[in-house]
């Protein structure tokens, strides 16, 4: 048995397991054992135990079990090390040091000495108090996030030199330094200093920002990835709201380190961001070991929307449950909460499934009446639910997809999304051909008048399809010429000279008398005036689903007062 093992050991000789566990969960004697409702898991009637005969404990609910090390380990979210020196430090234990830790100790006390130095360095700028004061942020939150600032002429070598012989080897490795002309050099200047803790609370790295008027870099700086940080694996804020998160079993991602630090400022302290990189799979696996439930709460900007799509995907693969909100209509959620404080709380409370949130956001720009809008549809969804593990979410965001979109775009069995030639389609198909056919006859008896009546011409919004609205365009400037010199105009113009012969080559059938022609037209206008309105009735019906999912109860409603007058113009037409 090792050194370690025997500490180990001894530790668990000092500490009883009851007593351990009791300080975070209410427990009750049941014979030889204790019993408590399990504190990972949600549960009404208690099903975790824990023995103190074997010193173990086990929940019958989640199956979660081990000794005082796991539990420690899982209750606060921390790895071993730290769970092996809290418990060490309760017991009245002193833990030997070993070497194969000294190399990542260095590290973090070059980082740590690095942050009393930012700090004070901040605390001589007034430019950079100025900036910070500007932002918002007070100096309880200062201190908390320990901020700090790297000014212009740097001397962190010298500070660090002074109080240990570090070597070239050390302070590289620590990432706040590069090899230049073959010395040592500041990698921050004049940038303010966010230090990033991982979930123990040591520093291991760092965040620059640049101040106003500092066009050197990036607007964002960090640590490049070290022997101690690893930016794809952890997150800023990830100590400072570990907490918080376990006990709302929330956490909300958000795109920055300001928006943390504003967050908590608030009181919003179950927030993170990720350390610039994109989301990835490692930072989203770590919060799963403290939570299930992820709020993704992006910018209001397209790169947010893109943002949310791979968050959602990412967490989906992992079989947590994502839900999403935005900070609009301002841009962040510091700007957010600078604003209305109260509305990102209404955001938090009322958050929405990640999946309805994004088709929403998605549809608002799109046309089910037009078959390429409804096949991309198909495609985004697909793309979507593809990577979604969960059968029971699965499940309800098929059901979710067809509300909003209103298309019918699975099999009955529930589980393909319809392909090209299967039935359900080919009737979609079939039926906007029919339609499209109302408008080419329109089209084909306006052109087969010698000098075409302006009483027949429609408002160019009636003409829907997309193939056939330039063709028409063409016509409302030109109606006023003779059959003649149109139709030398129509089939000159490259646009839309394919679709203008088209309907002329289709005059398979002997034209029809004027007269006819002009009752023929007369019906025909008031039927596109129809299919008009039935479109608009189609699209304020799918916005009225869609608000209604965001909780968007001003929208729906306007949107439901829209729809009312359409369908009395449909009853009158």
């Amino acid at each position: 048995m090792t050194s370690s093992d025997n500490q180990i050991e001894e530790i668990k000789n000092r500490l009883d397991i009851v007593n351990v566990v009791s300080k975070y969960v209410k427990l009750k004697q049941a014979g030889k054992n204790y019993v408590g409702l399990c504190p990972f898991h949600n549960e009404k009637t208690p099903s975790f135990v824990v023995s103190p005969d074997i010193q173990r404990y086990k929940c019958f609910g989640c199956l979660e079990s081990g000794d005082i090390f796991n539990f420690l380990q899982k209750i606060e979210n921390i790895d071993f090390p730290e769970a092996l020196e809290k418990l060490a430090k309760e017991a009245g234990v002193e833990l030997k040091k070993q070497e194969g830790f000294s190399k990542y100790k260095v590290l973090e006390e070059i980082n740590y000495k690095a942050t009393r130095y930012y700090y004070n360095q901040l605390k001589e700028s007034k430019k950079a108090m100025d900036y910070l004061k500007g932002r918002g942020f007070n100096k309880e939150s200062i201190k908390n996030f320990g901020i700090g600032y790297a000014p212009k002429k740097p001397e962190l070598k010298k500070y660090l030199l002074r109080t240990k012989d570090y070597s070239q080897r050390q302070l590289l490795d620590s990432g706040l330094f590069t090899l230049k002309d073959k010395g040592i050099k500041e990698k921050f200047y004049d940038r303010i200093m966010f230090p990033i803790r991982s979930t123990r609370g040591k520093v291991i790295g760092f965040t620059g920002r640049v101040l106003p008027g500092n066009d050197w870099g990036p607007k964002y700086m960090n640590t490049p990835d070290t022997p101690i940080y690893h930016k794809r694996e952890n997150l800023f804020g990830q100590y400072e709201s570990r907490q918080e998160i376990r006990k709302k079993d929330l956490a909300i991602i958000c795109e920055g380190s300001t928006d943390v630090i504003s967050a908590h400022q608030h009181g919003i302290k179950n927030i993170v961001a990720p350390l610039g990189t994109g989301l990835t799979k490692e930072q989203l696996e770590k919060l799963s070991k403290t939570t299930k439930n992820i709020l993704f709460f992006f910018d209001s900007d397209e790169a947010g929307r893109n943002a949310l799509i791979r968050g959602f995907k990412i967490a989906s693969q992992l079989g947590l449950v994502p839900y999403a909100a935005s900070p609009e209509p301002y841009k962040d959620i510091d700007e957010l909460l600078q604003k209305e404080e109260k509305l990102m709380r209404k955001h938090i409370t009322n958050k929405i499934e990640a999946f309805s949130f994004i088709l929403s956001t998605y549809l608002e720009n799109k046309n089910l009446n037009r078959l390429e809008d409804v096949q991309e549809v198909k495609n985004f969804i697909g793309s979507l639910i593809f990577p979604v593990r969960d059968k029971t979410l699965l499940n309800l965001y098929k059901s979710k997809s067809i509300k909003l979109s209103k298309l019918a775009l699975f099999e009955t069995d529930g589980e393909k999304p319809y392909k090209k030639g299967k039935k359900g389609h080919i009737q979609k198909v079939h039926v906007n051909m029919a339609y499209n056919e109302v408008y080419r006859e329109y089209l084909r008896l306006l052109l087969l008048q010698d000098q075409i009546d302006k009483k027949f011409l429609v408002d160019k919004k009636y003409i829907l399809p997309t193939t056939l609205q330039q063709l028409y365009l063409e016509i409302l400037k030109n109606y006023r010429k003779g059959k003649e010199e149109l139709y030398s105009i129509l089939h000159e113009t490259t646009e839309i000279t394919e679709t203008f012969e088209d309907i002329i080559f289709d005059l398979t059938t002997i034209p029809k008398q004027e007269e006819e022609i002009k009752e023929e037209l007369e019906k025909l206008s008031k039927r596109l005036q129809s299919l008009y309105l039935k479109e608009q009735q189609k699209i304020l019906s799918q916005k009225i689903a869609i608000a209604e999912e965001k909780r968007d109860t001003k929208n729906a409603e306007e949107y439901l007062k829209k729809l009312a007058k359409i369908n009395k113009l449909l009853q009158e037409n």
